[in-house]
């Protein structure tokens, strides 16, 4: 690439009906100032790309490790979820089981109180017929007298 200076060392040979030596140099001097100024932007902008090249790598960096927690995010999330699904399967489970143990229970205590409550009619008529037996017994001693 030309430099600046390359362009103020060039020298030219002088011919008979050549151009206006001021003139050349004074067009030189322009040009160069103004390629001075074009190579230090361009040098700027360089610099700026090499910066922003790194802004973009650490973001692509930054990404990768979001894209990656994001990852480990969901993975615990649905470990969570079927965790869950398994503890809330298995509440259900021991609850049905509680409910189906207190369920016989209650009917076998239906049962035995049903049983108690027919030996107890049985027992009153048994009463009653006894009673029955030695009222009409007492009845009978009494017309006998």
């Amino acid at each position: 690439m030309l430099r600046p200076i390359d362009i103020q060392n060039k020298e030219f040979e002088k011919r008979l009906k050549g151009y206006d030596c001021n003139e050349v140099d004074d067009f030189l001097d322009t040009i160069i100032q103004d390629y001075e100024l074009v190579c230090k932007e361009n040098q700027a902008l360089k610099d700026k790309i090499g910066l922003l090249t790194e802004a973009v790598e650490r973001y692509k960096l930054m990404e990768v490790t979001m894209r990656q927690s994001l990852d480990v995010a969901k993975q615990s999330a649905e470990e969570l979820r079927q965790n869950a699904a398994i503890e809330a399967q298995g509440i259900i489970s021991k609850a049905k089981l509680d409910a189906s143990r207190l369920s016989k229970q209650i009917d076998d205590e239906h049962l035995k109180r049903h049983q108690e409550m027919l030996s107890m009619k049985s027992q009153i008529e048994s009463y009653k017929s006894r009673i029955k037996t030695i009222t009409e017994n007492m009845l009978k001693m009494l017309e006998d007298i």
